[in-house]
């Protein structure tokens, strides 16, 4: 309930006060004082800032993160306005330039009252000073319903707002990457071997590198193969590592082989990528500026030859809110390696976002309740059944000719087609762009008759066009492969499949394919 100069009431709330920003740039306030001359102690007050609609406070657009709640016993009174009720936000709020807004309070009792000026009346406590002149450009507003306002030209409430000041200096925001959790495995992700202390874990894309101590815990009290809990749990040395698995020496032999563990194994885990994509939420005002730089730590490609867990000494400059490619793989990696790797207190992530400003009244913000980073990498590797420079060894390479699966990471496989009509041959285009560390291979299986498709064996096939690798991600070329040679020597079928293997000795690089054709031949 407002309160004029001299103590008269007005039964209206809630009450609001009009105020114009005049600062071009706009600015931020931290708080607002207001005067309270009598209040309720069992009921809060609540003070919020709106835009303008049409010269009247909004019905329903508040200012986000401007509402403010105070108890009743928190509320200070006085009988001459000198002593203030301060709303204090929990972030400084943006007020545009040139641009009028509203403070609304509120009260659910009508104990509640309110200082405000009237023009031409006295002062509090005065016979001789009165308010001559409006101190604001902004009205009173009252109001039965907070939807409604009524404006009252001649008042104005008794108000501060308190204004955040800049230095003109800048300045830098470092913001780390969060530890990793474990991450929950599959449903029975141990494998062993009679007579052998390797354990095997299926952890697919795990980031785990060779000598890297890990965790491992969860698995049933039973523990696995003859193999004892305590001999499987706790940390670990990873011994091998494909995309699927990693492997690790038990504290004893199992004496059977089998497949278990439970349904709530945890184990350590890293992030491998090369694409990373800054989630920060911005507010960057006209006169102020931000850019953004990263200090990534290095991962390792399954048949590479990088080292890991080299962290960059500078930053690079990245783009935020957009795809930030690297060629080069990276990873995030978990508490522990932290520690190993790279030092106590250092982080494998870093984001360094600049803040500059030359008007004191703004300067940039980040909002850290949304700010976050996406990571993507390939799951691509190059396999050999046995150790070769530059191929990797899974611990259980399956050749991509066998009918069920083969064991390498990236792959496209075709809906089986089937033919009105018998064929002899294929001929299959492709677009695609290749760099030099990337390759694929091209595979075909054919049916007729009775046969069953997902029973044959699958053929590699040549390409007949013989083209370069790319370095420029945009240039594409056209591949081609004709199986069973231009006169169709292949037998009949009625039903075929083609199957693409993306290979590469670098995580960062792999083929691209535009376009996939395929032309069944007769004679």
């Amino acid at each position: 309930m407002p309160v004029n100069s001299q103590g008269y009431k007005i039964n209206k709330h809630p009450i609001a006060q009009s105020f114009f920003v005049d600062s071009i740039n706009g600015i931020y306030t931290t708080k607002i004082d207001v005067y309270f001359a009598a209040k309720d102690n069992d009921f809060p007050v609540n003070l919020q800032l709106r835009t303008m609609d049409n010269g009247y406070p909004s019905s329903t657009e508040i200012v986000p993160g401007s509402q403010v709640v105070i108890p009743g016993s928190s509320v200070n009174i006085s009988s001459n306005s000198t002593v203030a009720t301060t709303f204090t936000f929990p972030e400084p709020i943006y007020l545009k330039g040139l641009t009028d807004y509203a403070i609304v309070i509120n009260a659910d009792s009508p104990d509640y009252k309110i200082f405000i000026a009237q023009t031409n009346e006295f002062l509090v406590g005065s016979t001789e000073r009165r308010v001559d002149r409006q101190p604001v450009l902004g009205s009173l507003f009252l109001s039965q319903n907070g939807v409604t306002f009524t404006a009252i030209q001649n008042q104005d409430l008794t108000f501060r707002v308190h204004q955040a000041k800049f230095r003109n200096t800048g300045g830098e925001a470092v913001l780390n990457n969060a530890a990793l959790p474990k991450k929950l495995l599959y449903n029975n992700p141990i494998k062993v071997a009679s007579g052998s202390t390797n354990v095997t874990v299926l952890h697919p894309n795990s980031g785990l590198q060779i000598g890297e101590d890990i965790t491992i815990t969860g698995i049933d009290s039973a523990g696995v193969g003859g193999i004892t809990h305590a001999n499987l749990t706790g940390t670990r040395t990873v011994t091998a590592v494909d995309w699927q698995t990693f492997q690790y020496t038990a504290g004893a032999a199992a004496d059977s082989d089998v497949t278990g563990g439970g349904n709530y194994v945890l184990a350590t885990k890293n992030i491998p990528y090369h694409i990373v994509r800054p989630n920060i939420q911005t507010l960057v005002p006209r006169g102020a500026a931000m850019n953004a730089a990263i200090r990534a730590t290095t991962g390792k490609s399954f048949a590479g030859s990088e080292t890991a867990f080299q962290k960059a000494s500078t930053y690079v400059a990245v783009t935020m809110n957009a795809d930030n490619v690297s060629p080069f793989p990276y990873l995030v990696a978990n508490s522990n390696s932290e520690t190993a790797e790279l030092g106590a207190g250092i982080k494998s992530l870093d984001f360094k976002v600049g803040l500059s400003t030359n008007d004191s009244n703004i300067s940039p913000m980040i909002d850290l309740q949304r700010t976050s980073a996406s990571l993507i990498g390939y799951s691509i590797d190059k396999q050999d059944s046995a150790a070769a420079s530059g191929f990797n060894v899974p611990w259980n390479f399956v050749n991509e000719t066998d009918p069920s699966h083969g064991t390498h990471a990236s792959r496209h496989i075709m809906k089986p087609v089937t033919l009105e009509q018998d064929a002899v041959g294929l001929k299959i285009v492709l677009t695609a762009n290749r760099p030099s560390e990337a390759d694929f291979l091209v595979y075909y299986r054919t049916s007729a008759g009775d046969e069953v498709l997902s029973d044959q064996t699958w053929v590699l096939t040549n390409e007949e066009t013989n083209n370069p690798s790319d370095s420029n991600p945009r240039v594409f070329r056209e591949y081609r492969y004709l199986v069973g040679g231009l006169g169709g020597n292949l037998p009949a079928f009625t039903q075929f499949q083609v199957k693409v293997i993306f290979r590469s000795t670098n995580s960062a690089k792999a083929a691209v394919i535009r376009d996939l054709r395929v032309i069944a031949l007769s004679v």
